[in-house]
């Protein structure tokens, strides 16, 4: 149906003295998926849509299901065990290493018979004194040196920094490999003192466990380990139930979070752990590990508090449960009715919006306000339009002026917080990354402040007492989007969602606007292909791997001056005409957002979707919006506060 064809013509049997229709509408499904085995993931998804039964308090449709649910947080606990346990390897009291034993595959031996008189645990190398803990008098030597360090990067999360440690299985996987790396260079290296073979012993006994778990092509000689990947579920799992210190440390740092059992396990057994948690319809990054010092374990927390991305005066906590697919294409429509006494078949209507708008279209006999027992015929006076509104999303660079064509890393500010100094600007500087063509792609969009329940006219609706927050996650990106050019804008993306207007009050219906309509966040998840590794805010981001960066939609002295005269977008005054409050999503508008990487932005590129209501979040893209009607966010810089 186009513009210039766009009547539809219905018998219907409507009440005496109706004198106002509403319409709902949604568009059907297309037979392609663009690649996707999840429709939803192309069209968008409401839980619960049926207008015959309440359009009042619907949900919108989440991403992950509470069945899934239960399955993801298994996986996340499968994880937090391997690592846990990792981190707990113990060397007991007693223990004898013989000078003419070598570990498995390695040709260097132990160079000196060593019998253990005390337990030495991995965490035993972490002594604030600096001391071995073999030789008790004497400061680490190297290869004790290594273990402490390797122990300290795994457990030093700065969370009051701002640090989210990445859970995902691919992160698992890039953790793997860089502690094989270390534990392999130790246990093959030549000790030069007894308290180095204990350390090579305990490095020989982290790397055999940590290779029940992963798969890798082992170098004997102390070099790289390579082609790291996550052994078969079955010998994972069969790994996971044999360890003992499983039964003998119960796992329950976070609430009631548990090992997992063998039932449990079986119920994931289908799922690719390395894709997790994508292939639970998540985004990479929504899930985080952190570390318990007291019971020395990792677990991943169930909630954050990030109160609807940015959303004022909400004090929720949002989980995986939180994201939410886009918007379906929904149509509305709230008018009232022009009626004829006349009798009129379909081509008596006006044909055409143009025609349809046009008041001297309709004959003299369409002089009815409302119906009547003579009233043959009615018409909606208004258009039917869009129910929800939509993001246009394009990324730019905008490269360093002082080094044309490139961006920087952080490497320096983060190699001052690992060593705990400040260096001269000239030491550890920043690592300089060529812009070219594609060496980012845009691989998903997040959205937030969007309401978990819509009401009748599709503004937000509260959940229970309060109004309830989450995000939006688009991962449906057209791949003409997906990579960001070294000069100019990408291709446009276009994410269907919700009006997020925000009312201070409400009264017999009536909405009173808040004064201050809401920012929104917006996290853009990017590829690196820039075919090196760099320093985020916190961490470092592989070649290929994903990260995030934040940028703030502010309607704040934006003004629509053009809206519709041929219908009425919710809220409504108590004339029945519409509030004109200008918000960053409007029902039947297009809001484009052109986001730009500035030279600075991966100062505060993070791997997982951080905490975006916590004071040290820090924004990465500069945006600027517009609105088609509506507003536009020409350059929203990524990564500056």
């Amino acid at each position: 149906m186009s513009a210039s064809n766009s009547r539809r013509v219905l018998e219907l049997s409507l009440p005496l003295k109706t004198n106002v229709l509403l319409f709902y509408g949604k568009a059907p499904y297309g037979d392609a998926y663009g690649g996707y085995s999840n429709l939803y993931d192309c069209y968008g998804h409401l839980d619960a849509y049926e207008v015959s039964t309440s359009t009042t308090n619907i949900e919108i449709g989440h991403r992950i299901s509470s069945e899934l649910y239960s399955k993801f947080i298994i996986v996340e606990n499968l994880f937090a065990g391997i690592q846990s346990m990792l981190l707990n390897t113990t060397l007991p009291a007693g223990t004898v290493i013989s000078a003419t034993q070598a570990p498995s595959g390695v040709a260097t031996k132990y160079k000196f018979d060593v019998t253990t008189t005390s337990a030495i645990n991995w965490e035993s190398y972490v002594d604030a004194s600096g001391y071995s803990p073999y030789e008790t008098t004497h400061e680490r030597y190297p290869l004790e040196d290594k273990l402490c360090a390797l122990y300290r990067q795994l457990t030093t999360i700065n969370s009051a920094e701002g640090e989210l440690r990445a859970g995902s299985g691919e992160a698992q996987v890039r953790v793997a490999h860089d502690l094989l790396c270390v534990l392999n260079e130790v246990r093959c290296a030549e000790p030069i003192s007894e308290a180095e073979t204990v350390a090579k012993y305990i490095a020989n006994e982290i790397y055999t466990r940590t290779r029940k778990y992963f798969s890798a092509s082992d170098e004997f000689t102390g070099g790289p380990v390579t082609n790291v990947t996550f052994q078969d579920f079955t010998t994972v799992k069969a790994a996971f139930l044999s360890e003992a210190e499983k039964a003998t440390r119960p796992y329950q740092p976070n609430d009631a979070t548990v090992w997992p059992t063998e039932s449990d396990l079986n119920s994931v057994a289908s799922y690719d752990l390395s894709e997790f948690p994508f292939n639970f319809n998540l985004p990479r990054g929504a899930t985080h590990t952190a570390f318990n010092k007291t019971q020395k374990m990792f677990y991943y927390p169930q909630t954050f508090n990030v109160s609807g991305m940015g959303v004022p005066g909400v004090g929720d906590t949002y989980n995986a449960r939180s994201y939410y697919y886009p918007a379906e294409l929904i149509y509305f429509g709230n008018s009232p009715v022009r009626t004829s006494n006349a009798s009129k078949k379909a081509s008596d209507y006006p044909n055409g919006v143009a025609n349809w708008d046009d008041d001297n279209s309709w004959d003299a006999s369409w002089s009815g306000t409302q119906v009547s027992a003579s009233t043959r015929a009615v018409a909606m006076t208004y258009d039917i339009n869009y129910g929800v509104a939509m993001l246009e999303t394009k990324v730019q660079f905008k490269s360093s002026t002082t080094d044309p064509g490139y961006i920087y890393d952080n490497n320096h500010a983060v190699q001052e917080e690992w060593q705990g100094v400040t260096l001269d600007p000239t030491e550890e500087p920043d690592k300089k990354i060529p812009v070219t063509n594609g060496c980012f792609k845009l691989t998903g969009i997040i959205i937030g402040g969007q309401a978990d329940h819509i009401g009748w006219d599709h503004l937000p609706a509260k959940n229970g007492d309060n109004y309830k927050y989450g995000f939006i996650y688009d991962k449906a990106i057209s791949s003409d989007a997906q990579p960001i050019p070294a000069t100019g804008t990408s291709q446009s993306n276009y994410t269907l969602v919700f009006d997020n207007f925000r009312a201070a009050s409400q009264t017999d219906g009536i909405y009173t606007p808040a004064t201050d309509q809401d920012k929104v966040h917006v996290a853009l998840e990017f590829r690196n292909d820039t075919g090196m590794d760099f320093y985020g805010n916190h961490n470092m981001i592989r070649d290929g791997g994903y990260f995030y960066l934040i940028g703030v939609l502010d309607p704040t002295n934006k003004t629509i001056s053009s809206w519709p005269t041929n219908h009425i977008i919710p809220p409504y005054t108590a004339a029945g005409a519409s509030q004109e409050v200008s918000r960053v999503f409007i029902q039947d508008f297009k809001t484009t957002a052109t986001f730009t990487i500035g030279p600075e932005s991966l100062h505060n590129a993070y791997l997982t979707v951080p905490d975006l209501r916590s004071s040290s979040m820090n924004i990465g893209l500069s945006v600027d919006i517009s609105w088609e009607t509506g507003l536009n966010f020409d350059d929203v810089t990524l990564g500056n506060n």
